[in-house]
């Protein structure tokens, strides 16, 4: 098995459909699916149940564990040499996988890729298009533009990252106080302490609906669920915030740790 991907999904069924179809499609490596349903309200459930893929397994929580949580779990049953952890809302052009573990290969120091994107924002967003919005030709020209280019980051926003196995002997597991929110923040700062570094593929195009399970959900959850995990980040990393300020830690190309070398791309 070559890469295990893990899809934590949160009342997202039409978006899950979508994503997981391009998955199949587009997917080039021997891959496995492993969708953790984080006990959705809505229809995921008997839609689920009608898919009849061998590579697709589905672990159903019989509450709200918490996407950090939901993805642990989906990595301690992966058996590939490559791992993903994605939203449900995401949908991936062909060959997206085989590019990212070229750039992850390529970069020995280099624990954690992501891709550019069509939803997401900072150093990540694709840029206005002045060529098709149709996902697999904007990816086309993305990646006969960009081959074999990246960048390094500061951090990689959590809708799509692409690791392997030394991530987890290295760094750990996500941290499961980290409900809704944040998880990325503090991967990224765990993975940059310790020596390594993130770097965004720019021959890779992703699109993403941005927050498709906050707008299924309940209102009321959602914030608490966000509120206890922006609380634990900012006690957990209270000494680096103060230091340094949240623009130095993620946002300009200002060096933070001893190690590191200008993010100017």
């Amino acid at each position: 098995m070559e890469i295990s991907i893990i899809i934590v999904n949160y009342n997202s069924r039409p978006f899950l459909e979508k994503g997981l179809a391009a998955l199949i499609t587009n997917t080039a490596l021997p891959y496995e699916i492993i969708i953790v349903d984080n006990h959705s309200t809505d229809d995921s459930l008997p839609w689920v149940r009608t898919i009849k893929n061998s590579r697709v397994r589905v672990i159903w929580n019989d509450h709200n564990a918490g996407y950090a949580a939901a993805c642990n779990q989906g990595l301690k049953l992966a058996a590939g040499r490559f791992l993903v952890t994605m939203n449900a809302d995401v949908v991936v052009p062909p060959n997206w996988d085989s590019r990212l573990a070229w750039h992850l290969s390529h970069h020995p120091s280099t624990l954690m890729v992501g891709p550019k994107s069509l939803g997401i924002g900072g150093r990540q967003w694709a840029g206005p298009l002045n060529f098709s919005q149709q996902l697999n030709t904007a990816d086309r020209k993305f990646a006969a533009h960009n081959a074999r280019q990246s960048v390094p980051a500061k951090f990689l926003i959590g809708c799509l990252v692409f690791f392997d196995r030394r991530l987890l002997s290295q760094i750990g597991d996500y941290d499961e106080k980290l409900p809704l929110g944040a998880d990325d923040f503090d991967l990224a700062l765990r993975i940059r302490k310790k020596g390594y570094h993130l770097r965004i593929a720019q021959d890779v195009l992703i699109e993403h609906a941005v927050h498709a399970s906050f707008k299924r959900s309940d209102p009321a959850t959602n914030d608490q669920l966000a509120t206890a995990s922006w609380d634990h980040f900012h006690r957990k990393w209270a000494s680096e915030l103060q230091t340094y300020g949240w623009n130095r830690l993620f946002e300009d190309d200002t060096p933070v740790f001893p190690h590191e070398r200008s993010f100017t791309a």
